[in-house]
């Protein structure tokens, strides 16, 4: 896998000499993490650079699956970019496990918002947890704002995310987009597409948005586009103090069963 399309190469394993922990030597990406990058070019990324990100996203996880994989702290700081040759990969490989691991761990590490409901209640992760973290980065994508981030990450939110709270979207998206995206963080993980379709949905769309401009996505766009220009200019909005976007020890006890909100 370390030589697959959108996944970050990884070159062998160091060791600091002062310290005597292990670092891996990975492939340099010169853009930073996604969070960070729409952060710094939150107003140039147009329609097709967003679904062009999300394809590849969707390409990495795809062959994560493909491998029979669950990668476990899936969410935008472990997603990396390279202006270079203009590419989006997944990292953090080393939180990889096997689909069909029976360990008996049931310590949860991660970014709260993009933790999957039944993760925080049965404290396991599936594939299918990997297609709602996908869904929250969809938000993200369009939105250009980490998810929640205008509020505490703690069990309060832990037991929303569980009612079936949702981060949404602060524009008008495309309808086709909206629907995949609900798809993806359904409270049901049986109901969440797979890693496979998604990487052939965002594929399709990335061609039709250049290619054929009188397709259904192409003509959404457009219909978003009108209605956001009513939208006030955007802003970058100020974080929470308490809301945190670094990896952690979540544990919340006696969390509600998942639904989707009312």
């Amino acid at each position: 896998m370390n030589n697959s399309e959108c996944i970050i190469k990884v070159y062998g394993i160091t060791k600091d000499p002062k310290t005597n922990n292990f670092m891996m030597v990975l492939e340099h990406a010169t853009d930073g993490n996604l969070r960070q990058r729409l952060s710094k070019y939150f107003d140039s990324f147009g329609w097709r650079e967003k679904i062009g990100m999300l394809r590849d996203i969707a390409f990495g996880l795809n062959k994560i699956h493909e491998e029979e994989l669950i990668h476990q702290d899936f969410h935008s700081g472990n997603i990396l970019n390279s202006l270079r040759d203009s590419t989006t990969n997944i990292t953090d490989l080393g939180l990889c496990k096997p689909a069909n691991n029976k360990s008996e761990n049931y310590e949860i590490f991660g970014v709260l918002p993009y933790v999957a409901p039944e993760v925080l209640r049965e404290k396991k992760y599936t594939q299918a947890s990997n297609i709602y973290n996908f869904g929250i980065i969809i938000y993200e994508v369009f939105n250009v704002l980490p998810p929640y981030h205008d509020i505490a990450h703690d069990e309060s939110l832990a037991i929303k995310i569980c009612q079936g709270q949702r981060p949404g979207f602060n524009i008008k998206v495309p309808q086709l987009i909206e629907d995949i995206t609900k798809q993806c963080v359904d409270a049901d993980p049986l109901k969440r597409p797979t890693a496979k379709y998604l990487k052939e949905i965002f594929d399709q769309w990335y061609g039709l948005v250049y290619y054929k401009k009188d397709s259904v996505i192409c003509k959404q766009i457009n219909e978003a586009d009108v209605f956001n220009e009513k939208l006030p200019s955007f802003a970058k909005s100020a974080i929470h103090p308490q809301a945190i976007y670094t990896s952690r020890l979540l544990n919340f006890d006696n969390l509600p069963e998942p639904k989707n909100a009312d």
